[in-house]
Order: structure tokens, then sequence, then C-alpha cells
């Protein structure tokens, strides 16, 4: 991190970042516009768009190229309205562009989805983006007032990159988010703040075709090496990260993701402890692996697939998705020690009170069988050697609800007029369902949503309005709690407002 801040702190390179008049367009799309989202899996639904769309960052590459064929004569009209917004986003895009963001609010956000761009309720950034035909860059440094993990002065969302053949290769701080969700992902979202990784990703789908067949499967792979170095247990824990996406059909796209903490202070980090890494030599009792005081489990893994397949019904589109994603372990044939734990959704793109609607459901459970004296939950997200677990400043870096949860979500992502749109959600959720954790008084160990039963009402709103330069996102949510133990109903209420102006 320290390398990567002070390459981005030379005053060369900030001022190229914000007088160059010479970029042609940043090269991916993040994590911070749920409609864009939308759009874009509007399009893939019905066939527009054919490069597999669920890995975030997503490269603009192959969604310009799909918009370009796009015959918009063809397009229904909220497939017209999809096409204009993301055509718009990507003109922008290919700007050089400098935005100022401006966020406040009552309290930090609690939930974590896609779409959020940060959680602390005051912040102040500048991004400034360009590129060039082999090089791409972000400056993005910011201020937060009285942050929860004690930093205020940041770099997220800052990267440099370099384009080599297909290949893109980058040194950054960027979310990611890996699945077909909106709400959360069992695997990796943006909950957490974004770790220093270098990272390596195709920057085309090009396809591969069967021998002796005619299907054509456009593919993706990405893949980056990263350091936690926040407060933990195991400190400067390596966190390595590999996500496999392909589309063997226009109505169908798989994912397998595999996520690994290793090395660290105190644990071997050379190429021989990574091969064991890469192959899933690292479970303690498994492959003649013995494992002590002396010899600590060289890897926390964690490793899944997931789907999504959209259909037509009477006209509209929709979608069945889902994900299995595991611990180290055993199930079935595949080695893992902990129980895969399912998300499932669906979702429809149609029109309500005549305005261009996405409505999904989303359900999931984090509670695992540990496979230890039939030990259930205060696992998953966890591990004996890691013990902070795959969280980073105390957040889990996957799903925003943490282990041992049952989550039921409804949620609708709709276009108001030209230049406002509205997201709205209803949770229910059973927080810590086993009412146990595996170090309440510790910090830095356990679940950090709670660490007692805890369930929860919540209604939550946010709508965006564009007007010229200017982006205002406004958004509220009001929730009610119960718990198991004797403890006193709460009811919480927040507001924020995000403002952006783009220079």
């Amino acid at each position: 991190m320290l390398f990567f801040q002070r390459l981005l702190t030379k005053p060369i390179l900030i001022s190229i970042l914000i007088v160059s008049t010479h970029s042609l367009a940043e090269p991916w799309i993040d994590t911070s516009d749920i409609y864009l989202k939308a759009y874009i899996q509007l399009l893939a639904d019905t066939g527009h768009i054919i490069t597999p769309v669920t890995t975030y960052p997503l490269m603009w590459h192959d969604i310009a190229r799909d918009l370009k064929k796009t015959n918009q004569s063809n397009l229904t009209t909220n497939q017209k309205n999809a096409y204009r917004y993301i055509n718009h986003q990507f003109k922008l895009a290919k700007k050089n562009q400098t935005r100022i963001k401006v966020q406040t609010g009552i309290e930090n956000k609690r939930f974590t989805s896609f779409g959020d761009q940060v959680s602390d309720k005051n912040s102040i950034s500048v991004h400034s983006s360009i590129m060039f035909e082999n090089f791409a860059a972000k400056f993005a440094p910011s201020y937060t007032h009285n942050p929860q993990d004690g930093e205020k002065t940041r770099l997220d969302e800052s990267y440099v990159a370099g384009f080599i053949g297909n290949w893109v290769v980058s040194l950054g701080r960027q979310n990611r988010w890996y699945g077909p969700t909106w709400d959360t992902s069992l695997s990796l979202t943006n909950n957490a703040r974004p770790i220093t990784a270098l990272a390596i990703s195709r920057k085309s789908a090009i396809p591969f075709t069967f021998p002796f067949t005619e299907l054509e499967v456009p593919w993706t792979v990405t893949s980056f090496m990263g350091q936690m170095d926040d407060n933990r247990t195991v400190k400067n824990t390596l966190l390595w990260g590999f996500r496999l996406n392909l589309k063997p059909f226009k109505n169908l796209e798989l994912g397998i993701t595999r996520i690994a903490q290793w090395g660290g202070d105190g644990h071997s980090q050379d190429l021989s402890t990574f091969w064991n890494v890469l192959t899933g030599r690292t479970n303690c009792g498994v492959d003649d692996l013995v494992c002590d005081e002396n010899n600590p489990n060289p890897a926390n893994q964690q490793a899944g697939y997931d789907l999504r397949y959209s259909f037509n019904l009477f006209d509209v589109p929709m979608s069945f998705y889902g994900q299995k994603f595991a611990e180290d372990g055993k199930e079935g044939t595949l080695n893992y020690l902990t129980k895969a734990q399912p998300q499932v959704g669906f979702d429809a793109h149609l029109t309500i009170l005549g305005k261009p609607s996405t409505v999904f459901i989303e359900l999931a459970d984090s509670l695992a069988d540990c496979g230890k004296r039939d030990k259930i939950g205060d696992c998953y997200y966890e591990h004996s050697s890691y013990k902070t677990g795959m969280r980073y400043n105390g957040r889990t870096i996957g799903s925003t609800y943490d282990n041992d949860a049952k989550t039921y979500i409804l949620g609708t992502i709709s276009q108001l007029s030209t230049n406002t749109r509205l997201t709205t959600k209803l949770r229910y959720l059973d927080l810590n369902y086993d009412n146990s954790d595996k170090a309440p008084d510790d910090p830095i160990i356990g679940n950090p949503v709670t660490s007692i039963a805890e369930q929860v009402w919540m209604i939550s709103s946010s709508v965006q309005h564009d007007y010229r330069n200017w982006r205002f996102i406004l958004a509220a949510d009001a929730s009610q709690s119960t718990f198991e133990n004797d403890i006193d109903d709460e009811t919480n209420f927040n507001v924020s407002l995000h403002v952006e102006y783009n220079l």
C-alpha cells in the first residue's frame, strides 16, 4: 500500500490525471451504479449483450462493442431506455473526467449493497481518470471525518493499469463484486473497503469454440493478489482471488470463484505454499497435511459456483440465479470442510405504473455446518489460524450480513423519468440466528454485525437525480430490531445525501 500511495502522490502523475486531454475511455465499470448494472443486465438477458456480465469491475470493451451492433429499431421501450443510459455512461467514460463527490448522513451505513460507494456517513473525494491506448489510471484521494476504521485519508478506487494484448494488468484499490446478485453476495462484494492488489484480467471475452462444433463460448477470467494491511491477528495477510466467467448460451451465464487468505507475518508465503493454495492442498487432515501449533493451517480458502438463467414469460424478461459458496472442507466429492451455503434469487424486468423497473427477490443462508463434532455456526468467514477471517477493516469481504444469517430481500430498481431513478428494498434479516459468536468481546475476531441473535425488519430507499454535470442521491432507511436476549427492541432511522459534480 505504501508503494502505491507514493506512486499516486507523485506530482507528475497527479498533473497528468488532472490536465490530460488525450484519454480514450475508462476501461471498466465499477460497483457504484446499480442502475447501470440493471440496464446492462436487461440487455444481456434479452440477448443484445453477449459478453458475461456478472464480474465487476466489468470491462467496457465488449459492452461498447455489443451496443454498437445493436439495432435500436428491434428494441422495446424499456430496452431503448437501457440502451440510452448505457450509451450515455460510456460516452462519459470516454471523456477525461474529474469528479468531486461529497456524502453526509446521520449515521454510518450498517449494510452496504451494489451501488453504495462508501459506508461512512461523512466523506469527500476527488476522482480523476485517464486512458491512453495502452495505459489507464484513476487517482481518487478522499477524506472521511470520524471513520469507522480510523483511516481519515484514503485512496480507495485509485489504480494504474496497462494493456498487453488481450490482458489488463492493474495495481490499485478497486471494489469487486463476484456473482449475479443485487443486494449482496456470499463470495466477494463491496461491503468492505477495497484492499491494495495486483490484478490481471482478460480485456475482451473472445470466445473459444468447442471442437467439432460451432458452439462459441465467450469467457472472461480475472485474478488478483492483495495485502490485508489492517488491524488483524495475522498481520499483512495475503488475499488471492480468482474468477472465471463464461456464457455457453445467450440465456445462461456461469461463474466459478475461489478466494484464499495465506501468508502474512509468521506464515510461509513461498511459491510452494502458493502452489498448495492453487491445488487446494491446505486442509488439515486432508492430503497428508498435519497442522499443529508449530505448523498452523497454511490458508483459509473459499470456493463456489454461480449461475444465471434468463427467459421470457408473457414477453417479460426474467431470470433465476443463485450460487453455492463454501469454506475449506468437504461436500460430496468436493473437498470442503464446511458445507456449501446457498443464495438464490429471481428477477424480472417489467413496467410498474408505467415506469421501467427491475424487481428482484433474494434469499441466503450463511449458517454453516462446520464439520467438527456436529458443530453448527460460527465458522463461515472464520478460520482457526487466520482468526480475523475474511474481513477487512471490520467488515466482511463477502455478505454484508456476515455469518449465521438468514436473509430475505425484496427490491425494485425503477426509472421515474429521463433523469430520475429510484431503488427500494424491503429486508427481513435473521442475523446471527444461532445466538453465538466466536469472540464477542474481541473487536477483530468474530461477527462484526452482531454478536447476538437479532431479527431486523428494514425498509430502505434511494432516489438518484442527474442534472447537467450534477448527480444527487438521497437515501433513507428505517429498521426495527428485536432480540432473543433480554434486550429492548430498537428502532433506527438514517438519512444520507450524496452529491457529485463532474468538472
